[in-house]
C-alpha cells in the first residue's frame, strides 16, 4: 500500500534550503567579521610592533598565496568580469582593509563595526534601488531606518578629532564595500572566483609596494602575534568570511547586505572581555536598534 506524503512531511523544499543555506553562509562571514575588528583593534590600538599596513600585507600575502592555484585556473575572463573583479577589489580588497585597520588606530571597535557594517546595508539598499531598480518593502524600510539611527546614535560618540577621522574611514570603506556587493550581485563571477581575485590581486599590487617603502615591521612583532593575525587576517578574514560571503550572495540575493548589521552586536560583545571596551548606555541602545534593524530589513 502506497502512503502519501503531504508536503511538510516531505521535508523543506529547494527554494528554503536554498535560503536557510544562505543564511548560514551570511551568519559565518559576520561572526568572523565582527571578530576582525577586535582582533585589529587589539593590536593597532595596543602600541604592537604591528601597524596597520601590517595587518593588510598578512591577510591578503596569506590569502592571495592560498588562493593562487584557484587564480590560476580561473577562466577567460570578459570585458565586464574584469570590470566586476575591479570594483570587487577596490571594495573587498586592500583599500578596504587598509581604511578599517588605519581607523581602528583611534576608534573603538564596537564603533567601527557599526559604522562601516551597520550602513553597508543602507549603501547598497540606496545603490541597488539606483542600479537594480530594487524597491524594499515597508518592513524592510523601517529596518533600514532603525539601521540609520544606530549607527548615527553611536556616530555622535566621537569625542575627539582623531575620532571623527576613524569615523570618516569607517564611512568611506562601507561605501566601497556596498559599491561591491552591488556589482557582484549582477555579476557572472563565481564567489570562489571573485574571492581569488580579491586575495590575489591585493596581493600582487599591494605587498610589493608595503615591501618597498620599508613599511613591515612583522620581523620586531612578537612570533605568537604574528600567528594570531596570519591565522585570522590570513585565513578566516581573507578567504573564508569572503567566500561564504559572497556564496551567500549568490543563494539569497539582497538580503545579505542585511546580515552585515549583525557585526556591530558580536563586535561590541567581543570587545568586552578582549578589549575592555564596555558600552555605554546609549551605545548598547544603538547597538540593539541596528540588530533589530537588520530582523526587520531580512524579513522585508
Amino acid at each position: 500500500m502506497t502512503s502519501l506524503s503531504s508536503p511538510a512531511a516531505q521535508g523543506p523544499s529547494t527554494r528554503d534550503r536554498s535560503f536557510l543555506a544562505g543564511v548560514g553562509w551570511a551568519l559565518l562571514a559576520v561572526t568572523i567579521w565582527g571578530g576582525w575588528f577586535v582582533v585589529t583593534r587589539r593590536t593597532v590600538g595596543s602600541g604592537s610592533a604591528l601597524g596597520p599596513a601590517d595587518l593588510v600585507a598578512i591577510r591578503f600575502g596569506c590569502g592571495g598565496l592560498i588562493l593562487l592555484p584557484v587564480a590560476l585556473r580561473l577562466r577567460r575572463l570578459t570585458r565586464r568580469d574584469g570590470i566586476d573583479a575591479a570594483w570587487l577589489i577596490l571594495g573587498q580588497g586592500a583599500p578596504f582593509a587598509l581604511l578599517i585597520s588605519i581607523a581602528l588606530r583611534y576608534a573603538p571597535a564596537g564603533h567601527g563595526a557599526a559604522l562601516t557594517p551597520g550602513t553597508m546595508p543602507l549603501m547598497a539598499a540606496v545603490l541597488g534601488m539606483l542600479v537594480l531598480g530594487d524597491r524594499p518593502g515597508r518592513t524592510a524600510l523601517a529596518g533600514l531606518a532603525l539601521i540609520l539611527a544606530g549607527a548615527l546614535a553611536l556616530a555622535g560618540a566621537a569625542e575627539t578629532r582623531e575620532e571623527a577621522l576613524g569615523y570618516g574611514l569607517f564611512l568611506t570603506a562601507a561605501l566601497l564595500w556596498a559599491i561591491g556587493t552591488v556589482r557582484m550581485r549582477r555579476s557572472a563571477l563565481r564567489p570562489v572566483e571573485a574571492t581569488a581575485l580579491i586575495c590575489v590581486v591585493s596581493l600582487v599590487g599591494y605587498v610589493p609596494a608595503y615591501l618597498a617603502l620599508g613599511l613591515s615591521h612583522i620581523a620586531a612583532a612578537p612570533l605568537g602575534e604574528v600567528a594570531l593575525q596570519v591565522a585570522y587576517q590570513g585565513v578566516l578574514v581573507s578567504v573564508v568570511g569572503l567566500i561564504a560571503f559572497n556564496r551567500s550572495l549568490a543563494l539569497i540575493g539582497r538580503r545579505t547586505p542585511a546580515f552585515t548589521a549583525l557585526v556591530p552586536v558580536i563586535a561590541t560583545l567581543l570587545a568586552i572581555p578582549v578589549l575592555g571596551e564596555i558600552p555605554s548606555l546609549a551605545s548598547a541602545l544603538a547597538v540593539a536598534a541596528i540588530g533589530l534593524g537588520v530582523l526587520l530589513t531580512t524579513r522585508g
